[in-house]
């Protein structure tokens, strides 16, 4: 399908023509009486509530809520881990040694038997009292390293007790560094909401102003037509727009070359209409150039 193109020539006579019958439209709106109302379109804005306040700032510091509170629990866990498994390696140590010993008197006593055996005094009182004496100082030996183990077993447990209160006393002090930090994220969102609340009611307000205003002119428009009609009648009000769109025309047509400006003035309808009494002065005009 063939689309026609306008070239830049003709388009730019197109709007020029254009401006033109807009340009006589406001000349009749500024001649005719108005009595339309302006309404401007407000900004709405509904502040959230106190508590939705709290739970916004909550939600922006719950990463810092989890992650502060996770660090501290961390850390002391890993110290307490650290103690566990110190307390596991010494229990650990503890059989071992006790096994160790256990093996060291073993052999002794079996030493001893033999040597009794080899002198002939296996069930002698001697060699029973040799035995016990080694079965007694293996239970002495037991007994110290019980008391060592338990000794150190205590003593990590009272660090592990130290950690506990160290980590309730971090978590308190990082509740009170959120409930400040908590506050100032309120503060900082109701500052923000108080601006907004300000730019919409300044903005409505200019609005208001601007109704206010246009009311206020047209109701001065609406004034003088009704003077100036009132002193010399609606025929020379009209008398007063044709010339107005006389000029305007006159400006435009001379623009033009002489035989287009008279073919266009004489082929559109719409110029007698808009020009009334001028038309043919125009139209004189434009011939006598």
């Amino acid at each position: 399908m063939y689309t026609y193109k306008f070239t830049d020539e003709q388009s730019e006579k197109i709007n020029k023509q254009a401006n033109l019958f807009d340009e006589f439209k406001n000349i009749d709106k500024k001649y005719s009486f108005d009595n339309s109302d302006l309404t401007l379109d407000r900004m709405e804005y509904t502040a959230p509530t106190k508590e939705e306040v709290e739970e916004s700032a909550k939600s922006s510091l719950q990463s810092y809520l989890d992650q502060g509170k996770n660090d501290i629990l961390e850390e002391y866990s890993t110290k307490v881990d650290s103690i566990n498994n110190l307390q596991s390696t010494n229990k650990q140590n503890l059989d071992t040694q006790k096994e160790s010993l256990k093996n060291t008197y073993s052999e002794l006593k079996q030493d001893a038997s033999m040597d009794a055996t080899s002198r002939g005094l296996a069930r002698s009182s001697i060699v029973v009292n040799i035995l016990d004496a080694f079965d007694q100082g293996m239970l002495e030996e037991y007994s110290k390293l019980d008391q060592e183990y338990n000794q150190k077993f205590q003593e990590l447990e009272e660090e592990k007790s130290l950690l506990e209160s160290q980590k309730q006393n971090a978590l308190n002090s990082f509740d009170i560094s959120y409930a400040t930090k908590l506050n100032e994220k309120i503060e900082e969102i109701n500052k923000e909401i108080e601006e907004k609340e300000k730019e919409v009611l300044e903005y409505n307000n200019k609005i208001a102003e601007t109704e206010a205003e246009y009311k206020l002119n047209q109701q001065k428009q609406n004034q003088e037509l009704a003077d100036f009609i009132g002193k010399y009648g609606s025929t020379a009000l009209n008398r007063v727009k044709e010339g107005e769109k006389y000029n305007l025309a006159l400006s435009y047509f001379y623009t033009l070359d002489k035989d287009e400006a008279l073919a266009e003035l004489t082929n559109n309808d719409q110029y007698k209409i808009e020009l009334g009494n001028y038309y043919a002065t125009l139209l004189q005009a434009l011939k006598n150039r």
